[in-house]
């Protein structure tokens, strides 16, 4: 469906700040020698979320990725995997003396910069910017997940 002029623009301006967004998390990630999959997953890890399941649903990452990011965590000293105590053939990550120096040393700066940037907004602000984007983002699913539905349909045969 075709865009009038002035809401492609709009549109456009509003993918260009999602990219700087994006640009800017990168560059954390980036100033803290990690890729993005291994500093996200950092920081689940210091929140609490443990099980590599978990923090690629949250993170939207392949198991595949995840596994990789992982496996740079563990070879960098960051993280080590330890059964779960009540499933033994679940791992949970957790973060080694090294790790827990790091996420000092650069997690915890890099949250306090943001939380810096973040009080840079007033209270109605960052309350709009929260509501927009979820709004946006729930259409953004419920246009994604129609446009699954209207593929699969399509492409069954004992739908026509």
């Amino acid at each position: 469906m075709p865009l009038h002029p002035e809401d492609a623009a709009r549109l456009d301006a509003f993918r260009d700040a999602s990219m700087a967004c994006e640009a800017i998390y990168n560059a954390l990630a980036k100033a803290c020698g990690l890729s993005g999959p291994e500093y996200w997953s950092l920081v689940l890890i210091h929140e609490g979320v443990v099980t590599q399941g978990e923090i690629s649903r949250q993170l939207c990452l392949s198991r595949q990725t995840l596994n990789s990011a992982f496996k740079l965590l563990i070879k960098k000293g960051l993280i080590r995997l330890e059964p779960l105590p009540q499933d033994q053939r679940s791992k949970q990550a957790i973060l080694t003396q090294r790790g827990q120096a790091f996420v000092r040393e650069h997690i915890v700066r890099m949250e306090d910069l943001e939380a810096q940037a973040w009080q840079a907004l007033s209270p109605k602000e960052q309350a709009e910017l929260t509501r927009l984007t979820l709004r946006f983002n729930a259409a953004m699913t419920a246009a994604l997940e129609g446009d699954q539905t209207d593929k699969d349909s399509s492409e069954d045969p004992s739908s026509q």
